[in-house]
């Protein structure tokens, strides 16, 4: 079903205010929810409001979101999520991030006492399009095992990297240190369907197809021992680092079993500090044209950059509207229906 981009992001923000945000930081929650959806990212997507409104039910996430500083020393800073939505205490580090960078040409941001931030990309993107090199990382609650382990210890604990191109169309990489991303697990339990017996282990340590089982096992971390030592490594820098939570103590974002303690860890790069950024716009425009050139494999009509397939989701979703599934415009609407707004989420005929 396809629904037009203002009207979700319209009753996104509807939804939110009624859980408790407050406006302005409704248009930073709303923007984060409706981009992952128009980009294909429905598991970081308007998704996440039901969990939303079931921990504002049980008293677990304080709204409306307060967001501070509790360190700020020239280049680094430490912002405190107020235990509140994720995508504020983001842009906060953002804006923070943005402006020491422009000062001493590189800075880093960590983030504590938060809840899920969704997808990393939402604010490495923002931070590259004004000339800037940007890294993100989070961590989260226990669901992939170290190499060798089979007990979840570790978050799938994300990492983005997002680098100014010229164009609006950014380099821009964004992915879990799992083979998957828990959220996909999660997905395929609640539409009935197996996932690759590569993508998680069972409570006693076997492959599985089954993803209900999985939910109850442990993810695979990607490339073995080398993504497994990328995600503690996410979890120190975002978690102990920045005197956040850290495995096995974060709690999950899905089920409301206390605070979940969430860090994070931004780190900007001011371009025009090592050349002038009209240079790096030439090179990295041949770097592009070069890339693009190159001899494709026999399965493969063109060679994406990074981020290539999810910018044009998101600029067809403009234009034609955002893909969503029936079941998750029912879930909206009830929502919806429960705050008691007349409005509804209709496709577009």
């Amino acid at each position: 079903m396809k629904i037009k981009s203002e009207d979700l992001f319209e009753r996104v923000q509807e939804l939110l205010l009624a859980a408790g945000e407050s406006a302005d930081n409704t248009k930073i929650v709303a923007d984060s929810l409706c981009k992952a959806d128009a980009r294909g990212v429905t598991t970081h997507g308007t998704y996440l409001l039901t969990p939303i409104f079931d921990r504002v039910k049980v008293g677990q996430l304080a709204l409306p979101t307060s967001v501070s500083l509790v360190i700020d020393e020239a280049a680094v800073a430490i912002v405190d999520g107020g235990n509140g939505l994720g995508p504020v205490a983001g842009n906060l580090a953002i804006e923070t991030s943005i402006a020491r960078a422009r000062t001493y040409g590189i800075s880093m941001v960590l983030i504590r006492n938060t809840n899920n931030l969704g997808s990393l990309a939402f604010y490495t993107e923002k931070i590259a399009s004004q000339g800037m090199i940007a890294m993100m990382s989070c961590n989260a609650a226990p669901a992939m095992a170290p190499w060798g382990g089979a007990e979840a210890f570790t978050g799938t604990n994300p990492i983005a990297i997002s680098i100014y191109t010229g164009s609006e169309m950014l380099f821009s990489a964004d992915m879990a240190t799992s083979v998957v991303a828990r959220g996909k697990i999660r997905q395929a339990a609640r539409e009935g369907k197996a996932i690759p017996a590569d993508w998680a282990l069972d409570a006693d340590g076997n492959p599985t197809t089954d993803p209900a089982v999985a939910l109850k096992g442990t993810l695979l971390p990607m490339g073995g021992p080398k993504g497994s030592a990328l995600a503690l490594a996410v979890d120190i820098i975002s978690g102990i680092l920045a005197g956040a939570e850290h495995a096995p103590n974060l709690k999950s974002f899905h089920a409301p079993e206390g605070k979940t303690g969430v860090g994070g860890a931004l780190v900007t790069v001011d371009i025009s500090k090592f050349m002038p950024l009209a240079e790096f716009k030439n090179s990295m425009g041949e770097y592009i044209n070069s890339l693009k050139a190159m001899k494709k494999a026999k399965s493969a009509s063109e060679i994406y950059l990074p981020g290539e397939i999810e910018y044009r989701r998101e600029q067809a979703s403009r234009e034609a509207g955002v893909n969503l599934d029936d079941k998750a415009v029912e879930v909206l609407n009830r929502l919806l229906e429960k705050i008691g707004s007349a409005q509804r989420l209709e496709a577009i005929v």
